[in-house]
């Protein structure tokens, strides 16, 4: 017996519908670009999809069109794009504090700290916080130079460690 297997792929529902796009055209977002943005920072693709919206794992373009967004932004948005429950938190905390810096006392922190500890290996109980992959990849080279005191560093060709000078 032989399967009547269809090779044509649908996406699953949404129910979001994105706002219609009234920003800048493709062609005016490329020209922008070439003209004020430094050239390491570049497009992977021959033709670039322009996104302007996303709602949980999806993503639109300009047009509308709906992708299933299978990269995340390198994993800044691992929880989904305007995850309903993300954002009410952020929202909420922006109605008391949109920012503090370390050097003054909040509660967060701690419990954050503490959070993390309760997650990890006894003797893992102390986390240094960091604002992005490239700290964190820095403060992970240069902890392991200081335990070991060697000054090598073997990462993967063609990997984003981040753009600070160590990292790449």
């Amino acid at each position: 017996s032989v399967m009547n297997v269809s090779t044509e792929l649908a996406m699953p529902p949404c129910d979001y519908q994105p706002p219609a796009y009234d920003g800048p055209t493709r062609e005016q977002v490329q020209a922008l670009r070439k003209q004020y943005v430094h050239p390491s920072l570049f497009a992977l693709y021959k033709e670039p999809i322009m996104l302007v919206d996303g709602y949980m794992q999806w993503l639109f373009d300009e047009k509308g069109s709906r992708y299933l967004d299978m990269i995340a932004g390198i994993v800044t948005v691992s929880c989904g794009h305007r995850h309903p429950k993300v954002s009410e938190a952020i929202a909420e905390q922006l109605k008391h504090l949109q920012h503090a810096t370390t050097i003054y006392l909040h509660p967060n922190l701690p419990l954050l700290a503490e959070k993390v500890a309760s997650k990890m290996p006894e003797g893992l109980d102390v986390t240094y916080f960091v604002n992005s992959g490239s700290e964190a990849n820095e403060l992970a080279i240069n902890m392991a130079r200081a335990f070991t005191g060697n000054v090598d560093v073997i990462a993967l060709r063609n990997g984003y460690h981040g753009m600070s000078s160590t990292s790449m």
